[in-house]
């Protein structure tokens, strides 16, 4: 006769648990029956730093519907496994995946945005934009009764958002920036029915100095230009200044990252490619007495997730204390050609002071469309 798992004492059931320390095999536990479900909660403490997954290729809501695909599921890389775990999500379809922040995916679709976890299946939908500027919406605006005609497609707003906190949690921030509105930074709150514009430092000219990159620091936006000044917005009593910089960005590969631990600002990663050696050089941004950008060379027990090349949608950046990596490393993912029609993922991992490569990091073997899509950083959360 087969044991029946249902009836297994709640106290063994949670001692099994507790011997369990990836996120996705938490979720497959709970999801065993009814009981365990109820047994255990549903945002355990134990659970360590989890590595970042990295969202592999997939076609836009546009391609999917023109060749009659499900557009629904979803597929993440795990590094600290080297394994693929595929999602089944129904609130996915029919939408842009713009970005992603604090353990979400971020969706644009219908003149709105909406926040995802793809590992509870939570949802939050933010307000329309779509009376933010007469100069965002150009061409026709497909109205939801609408069949789909791939001339008249949804043409997709956003660059960039970014989070200041997990959605769940009171607070929350959401700061977006738009294609067609230049260096202007639009913010919301979880709850709010419109958008809010970032008022400009009126010592500041865009057109003269367009904006590179924005992040969140310690409940501040940080933007930077192509000058390397920096302005900061105060969300709160709603200041912002700048900054001047000696650091000019031209036209290198940089990207802006959050700091954490004893790193209280903003980060720049900056990275070459020659022929044989992918280079990186970590800037911090130091506010004592004079601002400015200082290179640092250990960034401790930090790992930084991030995209390689700007010429690719830069989505994400992640930024993580791991346990179980030694720190003061840089991982990241660039796309290899294998014919002209697919490419592969190279994912690497470089210490920051030695500059030595990372043994036994393994990469996706799949190969992908080259129109396939974007790829992106995605830390798993159950919150």
């Amino acid at each position: 006769m087969e044991p029946d798992w249902a009836h297994l004492l709640p106290e063994l059931v949670s001692i099994i648990s507790k011997k369990i320390l990836i996120i996705k095999e938490y979720v497959n536990l709970r999801a065993v029956c009814k009981p365990w479900r109820e047994t255990l909660t549903p945002r355990p403490l134990h659970l360590p730093h989890q590595v970042p997954w990295l969202m592999l290729p997939r076609g836009s809501p546009d391609d999917f519907r023109k060749n009659g695909i499900d557009d629904s599921y979803i597929t993440f890389y795990d590094l600290s496994r080297s394994t693929i775990h595929r999602f089944e999500l129904p609130f996915l379809s029919g939408k842009y995946i713009c970005g992603s922040s604090h353990g979400w995916l971020i969706l644009e679709h219908d003149y709105r945005l909406s926040l995802l976890n793809p590992i509870t299946r939570t949802s939050i939908k933010l307000p329309s934009f779509s009376d933010v500027s007469t100069n965002l919406v150009i061409g026709y605006k497909r109205k939801r009764s609408d069949s789909f005609d791939e001339k008249r497609r949804y043409k997709r707003c956003i660059r960039k958002v970014i989070l200041s906190s997990n959605p769940s949690e009171p607070g929350c921030v959401v700061v977006a920036r738009f294609k067609s509105l230049g260096s202007l930074l639009y913010y919301c709150r979880i709850g709010d029915s419109s958008w809010t514009k970032l008022r400009a430092d009126v010592g500041q000219n865009p057109a003269l100095s367009p904006m590179w990159d924005f992040i969140f620091q310690n409940n501040l936006v940080f933007t930077m230009n192509f000058k390397g000044e920096v302005t900061i917005y105060d969300l709160e009593n709603l200041s912002v200044k700048t900054f001047p910089s000696r650091l000019m960005l031209n036209n290198a590969c940089y990207n802006l990252v959050q700091g954490v631990g004893e790193f209280g600002g903003p980060l720049i990663v900056k990275h070459s490619v020659d022929s044989e050696k992918t280079s990186f050089s970590v800037y911090e941004w130091v506010n004592n007495g004079e601002p400015k950008w200082c290179q640092v060379k250990n960034i401790g027990k930090q790992v930084l997730f991030i995209n390689l090349f700007k010429s690719l949608p830069v989505l994400s950046s992640a930024n993580l204390q791991l346990e179980n990596w030694q720190g003061n490393q840089i991982c990241y993912h660039a796309w290899r050609p294998m014919t002209s029609e697919y490419f592969q993922i190279d994912i690497n991992c470089v210490n920051l002071e030695s500059r030595k490569d990372v043994e036994n990091i393994h990469s996706p073997t799949d190969e992908f469309p080259r129109k396939s899509g974007a790829t992106l950083w995605l830390t798993p959360s159950l919150i």
